[in-house]
C-alpha cells in the first residue's frame, strides 16, 4: 500500500518491561490501583509502578492462544503491572491503538514458545511485522474501526440479552410445572415410582477402552435433555456383559452426580445397549413418565433439590440414597405425557431462537475479523 512500511514493535514503540517489580505479599495490600496481569486487571493496590500511557500485550497463559479476551489492551493512569505481560509505550495514543487492533487481527502461534505454558516472549514480539501507514491513515483506520466496533458491540449485547430472554422463557415455563401443582397431583418419593435406582460403574475405566463397541456414557455425555455421543469411549461386549449393574436401556433416565449433579437425559431408543460409569440411572415404573423426571431434574427446582442433597467434601455427588428420597409433585400419567409434549414444543422453540441469535453472534463476530483483515491490507474505505 501506498505509503505504508512494515517495522517491528521496538521500532515504534519503547518497552518498559524492565519497570516490572514482582509484587510481594506485602504489597497486596487492597487500594485503588489497578494491578494488572496477562488478561487485564487482576486485583487493585494500594501502591503503583508506572503512571502513564501504555499498552499492556500478553506474555504468557492459555489465553495467547485461545483468544477467548484481547491479547493487548490499554493501561492509563497509576497501576501496577506483573511480569506476566509486557509494557509498550508509544509516542502517541493513535498509533498505540492501531498496533492493539493489528495484534487482534493476526494469529500468533508462530510467535508462541511452550505447549504447556504458552509464551510470547520479547523477542518474538519484537518479531512481528506490523504493516505502519502514515499516521493520518492511522487514524482513519482506527476511527473507522472504533465506530464500526461501537456498533457491533452492541448488537452483540442486543443478541445476547435475547438470547437469555429466550432461556429464560422455557425456564419460566418448566419451573411453573412443578411450582403450580393441579388437581389430581400428588407428592411421591423418587423410589415410590421407580422399579429401579443404582449408580453405573464406579472405579478406573482407561486401560478398558476400546476404539469401537458398547457406547460407555459418562458425565460429559449428559445434557439437559440428550445424549451427547461427542467424546463418547466405547467397551467391549465381555466387559459390558461383567456390569450388568451399569447397563443402560431406552427409557431410563441418566442423571449426573458428579460435576453437574442433577443433569438429566432420557436413553433414546437409538442407544439400545450402552453402559456407563459415574450416573444415577433412574428406571421409571408404569407410573412415572421417564421424560417428565428429565423435567423435574433439569428445572430449577430440580437442581436445588438435587443441591440441597449433593454430598461429598472435596468432590460433591449426587448419590442413589439421595436420589431415592427425591419427593416430586406427579399428576396421573396420562397428564404427565400432555405436560412433557407441551414443554417440548416450548423446547423445540427455545432452540430455535437459540440458534438465529446464535448465527447472528456468529455473523457479528465474523464481520469484525472481517474488519480487521481489510484494516490491514490496505482494503478498509469510508
Amino acid at each position: 500500500m501506498k505509503g505504508w512500511q512494515t517495522k517491528t514493535l521496538d521500532q515504534i514503540s519503547t518497552n518498559l518491561d524492565s519497570r516490572r517489580v514482582p509484587i510481594t505479599k506485602a504489597d497486596r495490600v487492597s487500594g485503588e490501583y489497578p494491578y494488572y496481569g496477562a488478561s487485564g486487571i487482576v486485583d487493585y493496590v494500594a501502591d503503583y509502578i508506572f503512571d502513564e500511557d501504555t499498552l499492556l500485550i500478553s506474555e504468557d497463559g492459555a489465553n495467547l492462544l485461545a483468544r477467548s479476551t484481547p491479547i493487548a489492551f490499554p493501561a492509563t493512569g497509576k497501576y501496577w503491572v506483573n511480569n506476566h505481560a509486557h509494557i509498550v509505550r508509544f509516542e502517541n495514543l493513535t498509533t498505540q491503538r492501531f498496533v492493539e487492533l493489528f495484534l487482534e487481527s493476526i494469529p500468533l502461534d508462530s510467535y508462541i514458545t511452550g505447549a504447556a505454558q504458552p509464551k510470547l516472549n520479547q523477542t518474538a514480539l519484537n518479531s512481528i511485522p506490523i504493516p505502519v501507514p502514515p499516521l493520518p491513515e492511522q487514524r482513519r483506520i482506527v476511527g473507522i474501526l472504533d465506530e464500526a466496533f461501537d456498533g457491533i458491540a452492541t448488537a452483540k449485547a442486543n443478541a445476547e440479552k435475547n438470547l437469555q430472554n429466550a432461556r429464560a422463557i422455557f425456564e419460566s415455563h418448566l419451573q411453573s410445572v412443578f411450582t403450580q401443582s393441579g388437581k389430581g397431583w400428588v407428592e411421591k418419593r423418587l423410589d415410590d415410582v421407580c422399579a429401579e435406582i443404582t449408580v453405573g460403574h464406579v472405579g478406573s475405566m482407561a486401560t478398558q477402552y476400546k476404539e469401537g463397541g458398547i457406547p460407555f456414557l459418562r458425565s460429559q455425555n449428559i445434557r439437559p435433555f440428550f445424549v451427547s455421543l461427542d467424546n463418547v469411549v466405547f467397551i467391549d461386549e465381555t466387559f459390558h456383559r461383567s456390569l450388568a449393574k451399569s447397563q443402560l436401556r431406552p427409557g431410563d433416565v441418566a442423571v449426573v452426580r458428579t460435576g453437574y449433579p442433577g443433569t438429566a437425559a432420557v436413553v433414546p431408543e437409538s442407544l439400545p445397549i450402552c453402559n456407563c460409569s459415574d450416573l444415577v440411572i433412574v428406571r421409571p415404573g408404569p407410573t412415572a413418565n421417564p421424560h417428565y423426571l428429565a423435567l423435574f431434574f433439569n428445572s430449577t427446582v430440580g437442581k436445588e433439590l438435587v443441591a440441597g442433597r449433593v454430598v461429598g467434601a472435596a468432590q460433591k455427588h449426587f448419590n442413589v440414597t439421595a436420589a431415592k428420597q427425591v419427593s416430586i409433585s406427579f399428576p396421573p400419567v396420562h397428564e404427565q405425557s400432555k405436560v412433557v409434549a407441551k414443554l417440548d414444543a416450548f423446547r423445540v422453540e427455545t432452540q430455535r431462537l437459540e440458534s438465529v441469535y446464535q448465527r447472528k453472534l456468529a455473523a457479528l463476530e465474523a464481520l469484525k475479523k472481517s474488519l480487521l483483515h481489510q484494516a490491514f491490507t490496505g482494503e478498509l474505505t469510508q
